[in-house]
């Protein structure tokens, strides 16, 4: 499958656009990397390195690899962001499609977000101000560091 030129995923993956942090973990047919936007502090999206529109178009192979690769990279959200839970969604709604997963933290103490949780806390971080690129970047750090030192 083409990689569309206007894809924000396949741009990142291609190193044309850049993500605060980089690559936190990978492995032969997903990345991660922190969040771009308001999904907040933490949040980390993992996508197919080949473009795909669907669930149904990924291979054997990728959707194998899937959930393992899923429960590595929200255990290390978890355990070095103390987040009380992590939050999985998959929103493939604008062109061009790529899928992609969005794994967002809520942490214990989160009265700067009113105490709200599931989709109202979704709600409210989409209208607030992104994570800026150093605290992206840092978190993206703290991370990548628990994954490599717990499943590279």
């Amino acid at each position: 499958m083409p990689q569309p030129v206007d894809c924000l995923a396949c741009q990142i993956l291609a190193g044309i656009r850049q993500v605060p942090g980089g690559t936190i973990a990978e492995n032969p047919w997903w990345v991660a990397d922190h969040c771009l936007g308001a999904y907040g502090l933490g949040a980390v999206v993992i996508k197919p390195r080949i473009h795909r529109e669907n669930l149904w178009d990924l291979s054997t192979a990728e959707a194998t690899s899937l959930g393992p690769f899923m429960q590595q990279v929200s255990q290390s959200i978890a355990q070095a962001m103390q987040a009380e839970r992590v939050y999985v969604s998959l929103w493939v709604d604008q062109p061009p499609y790529h899928v992609h997963f969005v794994l967002q933290p809520r942490y214990p103490d989160n009265t700067q977000e009113l105490g709200l949780k599931g989709l109202e806390l979704q709600v409210f971080r989409r209208l607030s101000a992104p994570p800026t690129a150093p605290d992206m970047a840092a978190a993206a750090e703290r991370i990548r560091a628990y994954w490599q030192q717990h499943f590279a």
